[in-house]
């Protein structure tokens, strides 16, 4: 897919229980989204990196985000996954940790893993994480379908680290607001860096 094509992004903490889901996306999209999440995470992360989901996604504090293609026309019987994430919640320091961000690398360059950690900053309270992403190009009809401050706790921060060789991902984080609070040397392995990066929730 060419990264200048028109194309819908759905973003969308999943749900836990039935009640939750939205009626944008039926139960056909949510049926195996874990285990296609899985399949993707084992294509673009190494063993060593790689997350076991269904293992972390029974604990109650993990929330995981996908971001799914929209396509009306199409007769594929679920909508494609573009993008995951996986966010932590702590309540005894008040601060969410995205803990996964992964993108389909078929599907990089049309803003699919920045309007997830948009989307979870909004789902956590941040009313102009969505707001504040003008310069992605209208014809990507992006839409955030979890309320801002769905998840419902009370969250000051959220953190995370990358590797300090990802420029294009430092990037979009930056672009979403975080800031570099420090460097931890050997956090993936000897001689790979990684940078704590910040956002305090309402404050960009």
């Amino acid at each position: 897919m060419q990264a200048d094509q028109p194309v819908s992004l759905i973003a969308s903490p999943v749900p836990r229980l039935k009640h939750e889901r939205h009626p944008l996306l039926s139960t056909t999209d949510y049926h195996g989204l874990i285990a296609r999440c899985q399949q993707l995470e084992k294509r673009v992360f190494p063993k060593t990196e790689a997350m076991n989901l269904s293992e972390e996604l029974r604990k109650p504090n993990q929330y995981l985000f996908v971001v799914l293609q929209q396509k009306p026309l199409s007769s594929e019987p679920q909508m494609p996954l573009i993008s995951y994430g996986v966010l932590a919640l702590c309540k005894v320091d008040c601060i969410a940790r995205i803990t996964k961000v992964c993108t389909d690398p078929l599907h990089r360059g049309l803003g699919a893993g920045e309007h997830l950690v948009r989307s979870m900053l909004a789902a956590l309270g941040d009313s102009l994480a969505l707001d504040s992403a003008q310069h992605i190009p209208a014809s990507r009809r992006f839409t955030c379908i979890c309320g801002t401050g769905c998840l419902r706790m009370n969250v000051r921060a959220v953190q995370l680290h990358v590797d300090t060789q990802r420029d294009v991902a430092v990037r979009m984080y930056t672009r979403c607001g975080f800031k570099i609070k420090t460097t931890i040397p050997n956090y993936y392995a000897e001689g790979r860096d990684a940078l704590l990066m910040n956002v305090n929730i309402g404050a960009q």
